[in-house]
């Protein structure tokens, strides 16, 4: 099983996720509401993948994302960032090794359709 943990503060967006994994039994997810608590779990345990929101407070997802590719702990944990922003902040992350991107609304096909090819690298 595949440990995700999301990071995501819009709580609509969190039930979108949880409805979005309930029958994918092959993914243990976790969802946390910014990237303090998230540095916490990374801290408490391992995961396979991060999915990563960009507009959030009080760190946004983009330095989180930064910290997470310059942390020799997180460094390696593949991150999917999602987001309504667009070109310019893909071709900036594009800059960093070990990103995907999919800009929001996302459909389940799109979403798993990543998953798969992320953790299968």
């Amino acid at each position: 099983m595949k440990r995700i943990l999301i990071i995501e503060d819009e709580k609509d967006m969190q039930e979108i996720y949880k409805d979005m994994f309930k029958d994918q039994s092959q993914y243990d997810i976790e969802i946390v509401d910014g990237a303090l608590p998230a540095a916490r779990k990374l801290n408490d345990r391992p995961y396979d993948l991060i999915i990563l929101d960009i507009i959030m407070s009080p760190i946004a997802g983009d330095s989180f994302f930064v910290y997470l590719k310059s942390s020799k702990h997180t460094e390696n944990i593949p991150v999917l960032v999602v987001s309504v922003l667009g070109d310019e902040l893909l071709e900036k992350l594009k800059k960093i090794d070990g990103a995907s991107f999919i800009q929001k609304p996302i459909s389940k096909n799109q979403l798993f359709s990543n998953l798969d090819n992320m953790l299968a690298a």
